[in-house]
């Protein structure tokens, strides 16, 4: 069940711990163990799996219990993967015997996906090398395609790769026809081994390209988590800095610094309307008050805002900006939400590295931005 376990952790997980009452001290060897089983089991009895969630006294375990279908769904599909990847298991086994038609649905999928990139790609990279192919006696094996295929064995590649360097020590490079049209024939010298590294490239690109079914394409993962309401309600606003003016000038009234009573209103009102999820209304308050020349922890209010409504460029721009700023108080906000502008558009290394970098300093974002990652296409 050590397998099954895992897999059910990394689905789970994510989910319980947005509930503002969930402790990790619940979530020890024996509730995963029992949520995993009744998971296994949920097609026959529903129950062990309800009072394995209510056993954790989340402040809304109904919004746990809504997503088991989905959770079953993905806890199936990864036991099929890992089952035609050769890691047999004791829930593989009981699905197996059982007939679950999900799992048998799935197990046939990859095995058919597996052969098309053994067979059928393996047959095109070989028409696609030069026509002196044959003069190379070159021959990549099934094992290492299944290798790269399945994600595994590099240190087997690179074991390969030192054995065709110590067979090529002593052989000149290859001669082959040139791509060029001169009157007089011409020709190049392609390095035997440089013919082998590519073929290995192009089939760890084919790999990549084709073995990724669960992951989320750009616009998926953008529209999923920038509308995730938890995210907005775990900004801490206490951060937000204020002065308090002279008592005999306007009674120690709370300002906003560098606007006037008036505008902190209207920014205090921008604020009500963020955290109610009213980001167009938000938006427009926030930019008559000129938050980048101003104040930068207003700036990042309205760069959320035009995140979550259709701005994303500006939001990128202004977020950037606020990347700059030392010791800025929001600054894990600010690496989250230009992670999800920079998914948007495109820039995959860009939000990786944030992401990336919100995982290690252990901040609030990490789980999420460690989920993200585990989500994202890798092309």
């Amino acid at each position: 069940m050590k397998t099954a376990i895992e897999i059910v952790k990394n689905i789970v997980f994510p989910q319980l711990e947005k509930d503002p009452k969930f402790s990790l001290e619940k979530c020890d060897a024996v509730f995963w163990k029992k949520l995993t089983t009744g998971l296994l089991h949920i097609d026959e009895d529903t129950k062990p799996v309800y009072v394995s969630i209510y056993s954790l006294e989340l402040s809304d375990p109904e919004k746990v219990i809504s997503k088991l279908s989905v959770f079953y769904s993905k806890f199936i599909k990864d036991l099929a993967e890992s089952y035609v990847l050769g890691r047999s298991s004791g829930a593989t086994e009981y699905l197996l015997k059982t007939g679950n038609a999900i799992f048998l649905k799935e197990i046939q999928f990859f095995q058919t996906l597996e052969q098309a990139i053994k067979k059928v790609e393996r047959q095109r990279i070989k028409e696609d090398l030069p026509n002196s192919y044959d003069r190379l006696a070159f021959e990549l094996s099934e094992d290492d395609i299944i290798r790269v295929a399945k994600k595994q064995g590099r240190e087997d590649l690179k074991a390969k790769f030192k054995q065709w360097d110590s067979e090529l020590e002593e052989q000149d490079s290859v001669p082959v026809i040139s791509m060029l049209t001169n009157e007089k024939e011409k020709t190049k010298v392609i390095s035997l081994s440089w013919m082998k590294y590519a073929s290995i490239v192009a089939i760890f690109i084919i790999g990549f390209m084709i073995w990724q079914p669960n992951k989320l394409s750009n616009e998926n993962l953008f529209s999923q988590y920038n509308s995730d309401e938890s995210i907005i309600q775990s900004i801490d606003y206490q951060k937000m800095a204020t002065i308090s003016e002279s008592g005999d000038v306007r009674g120690g009234e709370i300002l906003f610094q560098n606007y006037t009573k008036s505008e902190t209103d209207e920014a205090m009102e921008a604020i009500e309307l963020f955290k109610n999820n009213n980001f167009e209304k938000s938006k427009q308050l926030l930019i008559t008050l000129n938050p980048k020349e101003k104040n930068n922890q207003l700036l990042l209010f309205l760069a959320i805002a035009q995140l979550k409504t259709d701005e994303v460029n500006q939001a990128v721009s202004n977020l950037e900006y606020l990347s700059t700023i030392a010791n800025y108080e929001f600054a894990d906000e600010v690496k989250f939400h230009l992670a999800l502008g920079y998914i948007n558009q495109n820039e995959k290394r860009k939000a990786k590295d944030l992401l990336i970098s919100l995982v290690h300093t252990n901040s609030k974002y990490s789980n999420t931005a460690q989920e993200i990652l585990d989500n994202m296409r890798w092309f």
